[in-house]
């Protein structure tokens, strides 16, 4: 692959800018189906003698309605103890291979990764003993008291923070009685209410090879690749898989106000958007968010913070879920402009709706999206993870390599048409976190810009 480091970065200027001349990926991804039923892809990468395997469960938030909070500990629970050994003795050997592991758990999945030397001394007692955790996990009772309590603090912490707590919010508005609705995953009763033998349950369905897909990324070869994914997926349970979740409806609009102290307010807008992953349309939606709030120059920052002054920073975000799917406008203000910048935000959301973005926009947007493609594929770590988040949204082996044609693809008019179609403002959610204050005019701005 070329050099990509001496690209521009912060363009202010898009003349002579070619789409044309950006490379494509060129990736070589190998995907199959094995016969315990996990879907595998993997990239050999024979430049660094480094492997990186990400596990991606469907055992998220949304599988455990019944106790919310049990697929969280279930996955944090994995390394407190396996087949016999305590989670010292675990992490000792873990320690002693010089492997890192890490995991998550969000809605629709959970995820294990491993990063090891590809040396067969040190990758297969790591695999083995990756293998032993996800199979045969302990669960002691002891830990899972004091998981718990991390759990409860964790969960405060988190809703201490004003962002996160208008986030929360949007999502309970936005989804009621669903499980995504609640966006921390996990409720005070339902941990309280989480029993050894619930974990337990939990674990042979969840942990399942059919309900599992495993990317690979590092210094194998294909048959090598096939043999050690193969014994994971032979270690685990076999036979169930996530059942699709059921459709997420939508609560409709609100204006919701969290009262709490503070120097200023975070403010946040939400739009349901249940355009999945692999929608065609779903890459024109992300562009479009690219366009208002990437960089300093995007639509949002650039009037918010360089033409008025009024925040830092404003962040938009798109998600898409299994079931349903979020966009997001987020940013910090005084608390005495708060309803006059969120009326501001949704008219400049609503002219870009109807107006789409510009050429030049849109051509910035294709470069900056297409240089971030290139950098995650240049490094072993985040090219794994990225196969792990297509094979989640079910994207064809050759996403990569066909992403920059894509974009290409993609006009003003598309996008605009895409726009019109899938963000309807009359289920926008405004949500406010901080003090109360009487509200006030936005400044006059300046006649120039900062």
């Amino acid at each position: 692959m070329a050099d990509t480091s001496t690209r521009p970065s912060g363009l202010t200027s898009l003349q002579g800018l070619d789409l044309d001349l950006l490379e494509s990926a060129q990736t070589q991804v190998h995907s199959w189906t094995n016969a315990s039923g996990t879907d595998v892809r993997f990239v050999e990468a024979s430049g660094l003698p480094i492997v990186d395997l990400v596990l991606r469960f469907g055992a998220g938030f949304a599988q455990d309605t019944a106790k919310s909070g049990l697929a969280a500990l279930t996955l944090y629970m994995l390394d407190e103890g396996t087949d016999g050994r305590s989670a010292a003795e675990q992490a000792e050997r873990v320690e002693g291979l010089g492997v890192v592991l890490t995991k998550s758990v969000h809605m629709d999945y959970s995820t294990l990764s491993l990063r090891s030397l590809s040396d067969p001394a040190l990758l297969e007692p790591a695999l083995a003993l990756f293998a032993s955790m996800l199979a045969k996990p302990d669960f002691p009772a002891p830990a899972l008291a004091r998981l718990k309590q991390q759990l409860h603090t964790h969960n405060r912490s988190q809703q201490a923070i004003a962002a996160v707590a208008g986030r929360i919010a949007a999502y309970r508005q936005l989804f009621a009685e669903h499980p995504y609705g609640n966006l921390l995953g996990s409720t005070a009763a339902g941990m309280d209410a989480v029993t050894v033998e619930d974990l337990r349950a939990f674990h042979r369905i969840a942990y399942s090879a059919s309900n599992l897909q495993i990317s690979l990324v590092g210094d194998l070869d294909l048959e090598r690749a096939r043999s050690l994914t193969d014994q994971l997926s032979q270690a685990l349970p076999q036979g169930w898989a996530a059942a699709q979740p059921t459709a997420a409806t939508t609560a409709g609009a609100a204006k919701i106000h969290v009262e709490r102290p503070g120097a200023s307010t975070a403010v946040c807008l939400a739009l349901p958007v249940a355009v999945p992953a692999d929608d065609p349309q779903y890459l024109a939606l992300r562009l479009a968010n690219h366009v208002l709030s990437a960089g300093l120059q995007s639509r949002l920052n650039a009037e918010l913070r360089k033409r008025r002054g009024l925040t830092y920073g404003v962040h938009s975000s798109l998600s898409p879920l299994r079931a349903g799917g979020v966009f997001l406008i987020e940013w910090d203000i005084a608390s005495a402009y708060v309803e006059a910048a969120q009326e501001l935000v949704q008219t400049l959301l609503a002219d870009f709706i109807d107006q789409g973005p510009t050429a030049a926009e849109l051509q910035l947007a294709r470069q900056q999206l297409a240089g971030q493609l290139l950098r995650s594929v240049a490094r072993n770590k985040s090219l794994a993870g990225l196969l792990a988040q297509l094979a989640h949204q079910q994207q064809p082996a050759d996403y990569l390599n066909t992403f920059t044609e894509r974009l290409a693809s993609l006009t003003p008019q598309a996008v605009r048409e895409t726009l019109r179609r899938r963000l309807d403002l009359e289920g926008l959610v405004k949500i406010s976190v901080g003090p109360a204050a009487p509200q006030a005019p936005l400044p006059t701005p300046p006649t120039t810009d900062r």
